[in-house]
């Protein structure tokens, strides 16, 4: 899948950037906008196939990116993921935090 952004092509060169739900949807098109604008994207969701295959159309088109599984209604699992994601990257320049859904949770302000 070859994709080009309208945006200048370095616009997030040299940027660490992680996105949430990125393996379908707008965090799909997300991370691929980000890594064609020249960001390193870690995609993050639940489905491990769906991530392995963003990651893979990325780095077909010459980008660089990567994934971790994590389910977000977790909150031990969200802290385990953006370790392993510092672990990796070092330092994370932005967060798309697009994951979400209609589920029901009990809110604990």
């Amino acid at each position: 899948m070859s994709y080009k952004s309208v945006l200048r092509p370095d616009l997030f060169a040299g940027k660490n950037i992680l996105v949430t739900g990125g393996g379908s949807g707008i965090g799909r098109c997300t991370a691929h906008e980000l890594a064609a604008l020249g960001a390193h994207v870690t995609v993050v969701g639940r489905t491990e196939s769906r991530l392995e295959a963003v990651v893979g159309e990325i780095i077909d088109d010459g980008g660089r990116a990567d994934w971790v599984v994590c389910d977000i209604r977790e909150e031990a699992l969200v802290r385990a993921a953006v370790q392993e994601v510092l672990r990796r990257v070092e330092v994370l320049d932005g967060l798309v935090n697009n994951a979400g859904g209609s589920f029901l949770r009990l809110f604990r302000g």
